[in-house]
């Protein structure tokens, strides 16, 4: 007699699937991966990190430099027996300026920049001081030289302002504070724009 029975009983079933070998080897492979991508990763914002530092250092010192030439550029004489008669030396210079970095701008304010060494660190400290006011630290570079030198209107250097002998306009026509950071070497510039000599009162004539 025919098999009636049903035509797929005897069909075998196939299961298909991952062994466990196969399964173990893609964890390590991919755990691998992992690794290496993490590692990558994190050198990258270490560098990030170190370079955003830098940047923002030399963005600081930039913009502390800025304020440096402003106020140098703002000098501004004062009368002949006046207090605050420019004078300069080595290592610092007084006198009055318009644009003081904390006073009202516009306004003729005793200033006053110094050059110290901080032998605990062995740095340069380039430090404001505005009137009566507590002194701030503006510039810091890395080194033991520093000097400020002043140029008359032939850009002859001194040392000093005004010079020791003859006959001087109160400002000079330039100020230059060269010193160095680690060992490059840092010239800045600045240029008092405004007279050299302040006009005088009744009483002066």
């Amino acid at each position: 007699m025919p098999n009636n029975s049903c035509p797929h009983s005897n069909s075998l079933s196939i299961q298909t699937g991952f062994t466990l070998i196969e399964v173990l080897v893609v964890l390590i492979i991919v755990g691998m991966v992992s690794g290496i991508l993490f590692q990558a990763l994190e050198g990258a914002y270490r560098l990030q990190n170190r370079f955003g530092m830098e940047l923002f250092s030399v963005q600081q010192g930039q913009m502390a430099t800025d304020w440096y030439r402003q106020s140098v550029q703002g000098l501004y004489p004062d009368y002949p027996n006046g207090q605050h008669k420019f004078q300069g030396n080595e290592r610092e210079f007084s006198g009055l300026s318009s644009n003081p970095l904390n006073g009202e701008y516009g306004v003729p304010t005793p200033i006053t920049w110094k050059i110290l060494n901080n032998r605990q660190n062995g740095t340069i400290e380039l430090v404001y001081l505005e009137g009566k006011q507590d002194a701030t630290n503006i510039l810091t570079w890395r080194g033991n030289k520093a000097h400020f030198i002043y140029f008359d209107e032939k850009q002859i250097a001194y040392d000093s302002w005004p010079p020791p002998l003859g006959l001087w306009a109160q400002l000079p026509q330039q100020i230059q504070l060269v010193t160095q950071d680690a060992w490059e070497p840092i010239n800045i510039v600045a240029v008092p724009i405004g007279p050299t000599a302040r006009l005088p009162r009744l009483q002066d004539l």
